[in-house]
């Protein structure tokens, strides 16, 4: 049977038509299951019946013997009553009686007709209270297996003529043999050879005198070391053994680790002794001090001295001896770990000598808290500490090198930008003179180009000294990659125009806003765009294209045909200063400083910039890799809509995820409304019990909840509409998103001008007509 651990008793009835007397007996207090047949009687009996009602209708002949199977299986304490309500007639009594040949001893309660409802009640009864009785016994019974089972040792009682009255588990694990070969069998037949053994001898020893026994034997049969305990009574002999090989293993393992640790402190002494190394022991109870003879050359003491505490303290520099003091009080202070490492200054007591030493060791405690002892070990380091004041003086002297280059750098921005101004202007005043012949104005282009390349040189002096030491700053903000690819190329165009690079887009991207800082993304992509016009011949391509990943990156790829770049120089392209060898410097000119900075800009950004060039004449793929915004909100302008009204309107922003949340704020202000938001259920109830909102638009996915529960709640008035926006957008999400009261549902990524008409629709009081995913 099953046992479910049910402790309340379940009454099975199958009587056809019995609703009635179910009832009668539930309003006895009695747990009733009705079942429709036989068979499913069968399948629900189990540890927690406590009697089976039969009608004589429900006994299937063919079925009967399934019954007598399943009450067979019982165990020997459980005796489950069938209470079987017979019919009239001498067919009836045939029935009965067939039944209970089939059932045999099985416990059968017959109710003759008419049935009495007091008789079945008072059969239930009593059914009810012999089951508990039955139980009770089941629990005494386990307990009291649980209780010997439990004896980790191996446990056997015999009786006075030696024969095995019970053992338990472990006996039957030791010995190999099953239960039946040793209940009722005498031990010295089963075990022949312990016949005149040790154990033999003390077990008729402790049967005589009636005293109880133990020893520690090795046992030959089993080639183990055996623990017993042998305890006498009028009945026969309780006998516990323990297997203790791996105790008297252990013993001898101690044995032989105690020699290997004497040897180990041999060979710890003398490699402190070759290291320079001192040990000491203090005891402060007794203001004890033992140390090595090193620790005396250490000190500058003489060889066989035996300090105190007080020729300790006065040998250490006066500036420091707070330092012991104070570590004296850490390791002894609550929570301390007790270990503790120091380093002072001594002088020797022979020639005024000061050197450098390091302390290492820990306190240990008595048992009421106080100090027993200080142990731990102490070295010279005077060089160690010279060489580290010589470090802080370079790193000091580097320090202020870097800062005097730093102001260098920005007095000669100054001085070389100063004379470019008055350079420009006038280039750029004459260019506006239209009698100029057109040789002049060319020769005026090529004058206002290299000025602002000089321009660009010095900028790019200053940003990589901003990036060395850590001082360039990035202004984030929601950032369209697209924008700032067509923004460089504009810049650009006409260094391409003039060497008639012929440029291939392909924009594919649809995650393509990042947050970014616009004027630096801006330079990375106009210095790689630079690279590609200066290293590729005229008539040449230029693609650039943007994808995304699974990832939510988006994937910018410039790929050129100019000269290509060698495998070997490829993995220093993006050091300062590199160029590719003096050739290439001498041929297209520079500093090898764009890439550098390029580099270090998307560094700061967390994303990776790389190239890819099969070799000299093949082009070169530079690929540019950042995190995409999971958002589209940022297409289109962002501009007010028409009506006070509805620019007045207050919007709750129900959205976890940072950057969605942000670009869709900042759109929803710059749109004219007031935007209350929260990024948790939590704070979106409260905020909503605080203010007024006329629309609620909520991500469904929150930390703590659901957009659904929230639009429940708030929807309950029928004056707040809502929005939800999902990275689901199947048929059952819309539907769920529209069961909880929303009157639009969005799939992200969510296009702005949907949204934006959307928002006014449902201001306005229209009716939405779906709420089909968008």
């Amino acid at each position: 049977m099953e046992k479910p651990g049910e402790t309340a008793g379940t009454v099975l009835v199958a009587v056809p038509g019995g609703k009635g007397l179910m009832s009668t007996l539930a309003k006895q207090g009695f747990r009733v299951r009705a079942c429709k047949n036989l068979p499913e009687v069968i399948k629900r009996f189990d540890r927690s019946t406590d009697a089976i009602v039969l009608a004589q209708a429900t006994l299937v002949r063919s079925k009967i013997h399934l019954l007598a199977k399943a009450l067979a299986t019982q165990p020997s304490w459980s005796d489950v009553p069938v209470i079987l309500l017979a019919k009239t007639g001498s067919d009836g009594k045939k029935a009965t009686h067939r039944m209970l040949e089939i059932l045999g001893h099985a416990h059968v309660v017959i109710l003759p007709p008419p049935l009495r409802t007091i008789a079945l009640v008072s059969a239930v009864q009593a059914a009810t209270r012999m089951r508990r009785h039955q139980r009770a016994m089941s629990d005494l019974l386990d307990q009291r297996e649980a209780a010997l089972a439990s004896i980790s040792d191996a446990f056997s009682a015999l009786d006075r003529d030696w024969r095995y009255t019970y053992v338990n588990d472990r006996v039957l694990e030791v010995t190999g043999k099953r239960k039946e070969q040793l209940i009722g069998h005498v031990i010295w037949e089963i075990f022949p050879e312990a016949v005149g053994s040790e154990f033999y001898q003390r077990c008729h020893r402790a049967m005589e005198t009636q005293q109880p026994d133990r020893f520690e034997v090795f046992y030959k049969p089993w080639g183990r070391w055996v623990a017993t305990r042998i305890y006498p009574s009028s009945d026969g002999l309780a006998i516990y053994r323990v297997d203790i090989s791996e105790i008297m293993e252990q013993r001898q393992r101690s044995r032989e680790n105690e020699q290997r640790l004497y040897v180990a402190e041999e060979r710890i002494r003398l490699a402190l002794e070759a290291a320079d190394v001192g040990t000491f022991d203090y005891y402060p109870s007794i203001g004890v001090i033992r140390w090595s003879d090193r620790c005396n050359e250490l000190f500058g003491l003489p060889a066989g001295t035996k300090p105190d505490y007080a020729t300790y303290l006065n040998a250490i520099h006066p500036d420091d001896r707070h330092i012991i003091h104070e570590t004296t009080r850490e390791v002894l202070s609550p929570g301390s770990s007790g270990h503790y490492e120091i380093q002072y200054r001594v002088r020797d007591v022979a020639n005024s000598r000061e050197r450098w030493l390091e302390e290492k060791g820990r306190v240990l405690l008595d048992d009421a808290g106080r100090p027993a002892r200080f142990l731990g070990t102490i070295l010279e380091i005077t060089e160690r500490k010279q060489a580290e004041d010589a470090l802080k003086k370079a790193k000091q002297d580097a320090e202020e090198a870097n800062r005097a280059k730093d102001q260098f750098l920005a007095m000669l921005s100054h001085e070389l930008r100063t004379p470019l101004t008055p350079v420009l202007m006038t280039i750029a005043s004459l260019q506006r003179n239209h009698d100029i012949p057109d040789s002049a104005r060319r020769d005026l282009d090529v004058l206002r180009r290299n000025v602002e390349l000089e321009a660009l040189l010095i900028d790019d002096l200053l940003d990589l000294t901003r990036i060395a030491h850590g001082k360039l700053e990035l202004r984030n903000d929601a950032i369209d990659v697209h924008a700032s690819l067509s923004y460089a190329l504009g810049v650009s165009a006409s260094d391409l125009n003039e060497k008639q690079i012929n440029i291939q887009q392909d924009l594919a991207a649809k995650e393509h806003h990042c947050w970014a800082d616009a004027a630096r993304l801006q330079q990375v992509f106009w210095n790689i765009i630079k690279n590609a016009v200066k290293f590729t011949p005229a008539r040449g391509q230029l693609c650039i294209s943007t994808r995304n990943d699974g990832e939510h990156h988006i994937i910018i790829d410039f790929t050129d045909t100019g000269v290509g770049i060698n495998p070997e120089l490829q993995p220093r392209i993006f050091d300062a200063f590199e160029q590719g060898g003096s050739g290439v410097t001498n041929r297209y000119g520079g500093l090898g400083l764009g890439l550098a900075i390029s580099k270090r800009v998307i560094d700061l950004h967390g994303g990776k910039i790389s190239v890819q060039s099969e070799g000299q004449g093949t082009g070169a793929t530079f690929t540019i890799k950042l995190k995409a915004m999971e958002t589209s909100l940022l297409e289109g302008p962002a501009y007010p809509l028409d009506g006070s009204a509805r620019n007045s309107a207050e919007i709750l922003l129900v959205e976890d995820h940072e950057d969605t949340a942000r670009a869709l704020r900042r759109m929803l202000e710059n749109a004219g409304y007031q935007v209350g938001y929260a990024s948790t259920l939590a704070s979106a109830r409260d905020l909503a019990a605080k203010r007024q909102f006329q629309l609620v638009i909520s991500d469904l996915g929150l930390p703590d909840g659901s957009g659904l529960d929230l639009m429940g709640e708030l929807g309950d008035s029928g004056q707040l509409r809502g929005i939800a926006l999902s990275g689901f957008g199947s048929e059952s999400d819309v539907a769920a998103a529209k069961a909880a009261g929303f009157a639009a549902h969005f799939t992200k990524p969510v296009d702005w001008e949907r949204l934006r008409h959307t928002i006014h629709r449902l201001l306005d009081g229209r009716q939405a007509s779906s709420t089909s995913p968008t």
